[in-house]
């Protein structure tokens, strides 16, 4: 197939549903946005040359997304992260499909806050889509409520973990008091994943269990506050900010942790994949019961689960995962087979490719 993606190449999950595209053997084009996107060294990008075009956005951006559709004569157009670009609508293209991310539909705190305009025309491509895919079911719901949608058009396909990127560590060690045990937190420096209930956390567990260290992985506008909050709780000798890395790299620091903390405080965590990502190197999980967390952790079986904004119940599940090693060791033997069985990239990348033919099979119309 010849697929094209409308999504900047910048994104992260772009790229990697690009090249596991690639590697399926199909032809995959990504269309970014209108000003200058990234260049990928082995996937064609393009942006949209709206600048040879007059009138208003919808009118520019719609001649200019047919002058590179009949370029690039894709079979498949899909939308990754929901955009009030209504060109695909407005030029017929079928199949038309759109995915669905999270803060494109529940915002950035967990609450839309879409000018008017903008929901209009986003709700008028979700309506005009052939299929829309959502990461968990918890983002499925939002996205039915919020285009309006009827339950049975919205997918669920989730975002998967590379198992062969992604392997189990060596087995957990720590069993007393003496035994050092290292806690994890891998996300943006943000607000919205709760990087200073992570640090908060960390020190109610010091003041009870002496020998721990911490790695935040990471980077974001909060770096110096939470390295500030570190110092004032007396823990910044046994906490190390890492800083941002590529996500390649990415499983080499998880598997340096014993306990994962992901400590997310708003709706708009619509799955959990660095959770998915710790349960698949046997890494036991405490997260936040918000947004679609609770999908990607198996409570009891391969993590804990506690109320956001709450340090104190963090800090109460990481100690009773410190002290009951039978527990631990139950939770890392149970993660990767969970993983797998949910949550295997290839699994569910195969998945949307069985979409896109079934799609095809019924229509083979291209642009108007």
């Amino acid at each position: 197939m010849r697929i094209c993606f409308l999504s900047d190449p910048i994104y992260l999950h772009t790229q990697r549903w690009a090249r596991s595209f690639v590697n399926k053997g199909h032809e995959v084009t990504i269309v970014g946005g209108c000003n200058d996107t990234l260049i990928l060294p082995d996937i064609r990008t393009y942006r949209l040359p709206v600048d040879k075009f007059k009138g208003p956005w919808i009118v520019r951006t719609t001649f200019a997304l047919k002058s590179l559709l009949k370029e690039i004569k894709p079979d498949i157009l899909h939308m990754h992260c929901l955009d009030p670009l209504v060109a695909p609508v407005l030029l017929r293209f079928r199949p038309f499909v759109v995915s669905v991310w999270g803060a494109d539909i529940v915002g950035v705190t967990g609450l839309a806050a879409d000018h008017w305009r903008y929901k209009f025309l986003k709700k008028v491509v979700l309506r005009n889509a052939d299929a829309v895919i959502a990461l968990s079911r918890f983002l499925a719901i939002a996205t039915v409520q919020y285009g309006g949608l009827s339950p049975e058009k919205v997918l669920t396909h989730y975002w998967g973990v590379d198992l062969e990127q992604f392997k189990r560590k060596e087995p957990i060690e720590g069993s007393t008091k003496n035994d050092t045990i290292v806690l994890g937190f891998v996300k943006h420096l943000l607000p919205k994943y709760g990087p200073e209930y992570f640090i908060r956390a960390v020190a109610k567990v010091r003041s009870q269990y002496a020998h721990i260290k911490a790695l935040m992985i990471g980077d974001g506008p909060l770096r110096a506050e939470l390295e500030s909050l570190a110092m004032a709780l007396g823990i910044q000798d046994i906490i190390t900010f890492i800083g941002g890395v590529p996500h390649d790299a990415v499983p080499s620091y998880m598997s340096q942790i014993d306990i994962f903390i992901m400590p997310s405080v708003y709706e708009s965590e619509t799955f959990g994949v660095a959770a998915a990502e710790a349960q698949a190197m046997g890494i036991p999980v405490v997260a936040t019961r918000v947004g679609g967390i609770p999908e990607a952790v198996a409570d009891g079986l391969t993590g804990l689960l506690v109320p956001p904004r709450d340090e104190g119940a963090i800090a109460d599940a990481v100690i009773r995962l410190i002290e009951d090693r039978p527990l631990r060791e139950s939770m890392s033997k149970a993660g990767p087979p969970f993983v797998a069985q949910h949550f295997d990239w290839e699994k569910n990348v195969g998945a949307v490719e069985q979409l896109y033919y079934s799609l095809l099979s019924k229509q083979n119309c291209h642009i108007a």
